[in-house]
């Protein structure tokens, strides 16, 4: 695991110049949104068409802020999702993917909307894929060029999480996971900071799949029974939080496993060794 250069903050040109890199980065994110927004935008207006009346309500409504506006654009794209299935899909999955990538208010939203289109199992396969990847997307842009940003921003929290992650290097997949179903750290922050503090990608990508599935089956439901909601606070009921916990649990299963495959092999090596070399003599 590679560590965080040593940078000496006391220094005036050395904050000087960790603000102009960090500037920099934003450029080059705002410059690759720019892009990511206009060829989202390229897609749907390549789209079959709503109903002028249609297009209107969706544009108004989107993205969704409101619970209002989520039962709006169900009514309004139910029909056109049955017609155009494959189009309706790809323009949430990429419109999900930037804002997820890019920390965009709104996916939450977008979750309610993917289970009303699609119910409770196709909507969560959608959105536990297309965040997953946007997650990891966050990660990618991070490791290439975001260093400097978070380096300004969150200098301390940063040398903290790098402690946490050295600790607990052997087992990252379940550490991830703990991140991600709890609220210790935000979701943000754990997409920039793990690649610059040396969190390998196949734990980062695989305990996000895990660990973000209770929030996300607790979004996907929620949208697929719209009618037993009266506001988004709805979304934490206690029956709704009780199935997200279910979720939450088959998604441990895997990391119990390893867990209990790992305490075997350790204490089928610690048997092994004492039946090899016999009894310690006494001294």
């Amino acid at each position: 695991m590679v560590a965080m250069p040593a940078v000496n903050y006391d220094d005036p040109a050395t904050r000087a110049r960790l603000w102009r890199e960090a500037r920099t980065s934003v450029a080059v994110g705002l410059a690759i949104l720019t892009l990511c927004a206009a060829g989202l935008g390229a897609f749907v207006f390549s789209m079959p068409k709503l109903q002028p009346q249609d297009f209107d309500a969706v544009v108004s409504n989107f993205p969704p802020r409101s619970l209002e506006s989520v039962i709006t654009l169900r009514n309004t794209l139910l029909e056109y999702a049955d017609a155009y299935p494959k189009s309706c899909a790809a323009a949430i999955l990429m419109t999900y993917l930037t804002m997820q990538a890019f920390a965009i208010p709104g996916t939450v939203s977008l979750s309610l909307l993917s289970g009303a289109l699609y119910g409770t199992w196709r909507g969560l396969a959608l959105v536990a894929l297309v965040s997953t990847l946007g997650s990891t997307t966050c990660y990618g842009m991070s490791c290439l060029f975001g260093r400097p940003v978070a380096m300004a921003i969150w200098r301390d929290r940063l040398a903290h999480f790098e402690d946490e992650v050295r600790a607990r290097k052997g087992d990252l997949l379940s550490y991830i996971i703990f991140l991600r179903v709890t609220p210790i750290l935000p979701n943000t922050f754990i997409n920039v900071a793990s690649p610059i503090v040396g969190v390998p990608l196949a734990p980062f990508f695989f305990g996000t799949l895990l660990g973000c599935l209770p929030n996300n089956f607790m979004a996907v439901h929620a949208g697929d029974h719209l009618s037993d909601l009266h506001s988004l606070s709805d979304l934490y009921s206690p029956r709704i939080i009780g199935l997200g916990l279910a979720v939450g649990c088959i998604a441990l299963v895997p990391v119990w496993w390893k867990h209990r495959h790992d305490k075997s092999k350790r204490a089928a090596a610690g048997g092994g060794g004492g039946g090899r070399g016999g009894k310690p003599k006494a001294v």
